[in-house]
């Protein structure tokens, strides 16, 4: 069951000034990840969504990488395959710096989405 937007993941060619411009706009830095090349950014307060901001490749792509969702149940890959026909790019996939699991797939847009716990 999907109970929440878990994060937003961009790709920027501006790192540092979007990461100027979200604290602008009130936003905190949760988490710097130069190993990933990444900054994670909320609002403050519980249950914000989070934004992961990586500096793009140079003439790489920018903009929204994927949107992941909060999964609560290990049912909802089974799900998506037998009744959307989605392709899961990584099923289980551990990052070492969160010590999270992610599931990516793409829809038949070609878009990426991720589920996480």
């Amino acid at each position: 069951m999907i109970v929440c937007v878990d994060h937003i993941d961009l790709k920027v060619s501006d790192f540092s000034g979007t990461i100027q411009l979200f604290k602008t706009l009130g936003m905190r830095v949760l988490r710097e990840m130069p190993e990933r090349g990444s900054v994670e950014m909320a609002l403050p307060g519980e249950n914000q969504v989070v934004f992961e901001i990586h500096q793009a490749n140079p003439g790489g792509f920018e903009g929204i990488h994927h949107i992941a969702f909060k999964s609560v149940d290990t049912d909802d890959i089974h799900a998506l395959k037998e009744s959307c026909g989605v392709n899961f790019i990584t099923e289980g996939a551990v990052i070492q710096h969160t010590g999270r699991t992610v599931s990516t797939f793409q829809d038949r847009n070609g878009l990426n989405w991720q589920l996480t716990d």
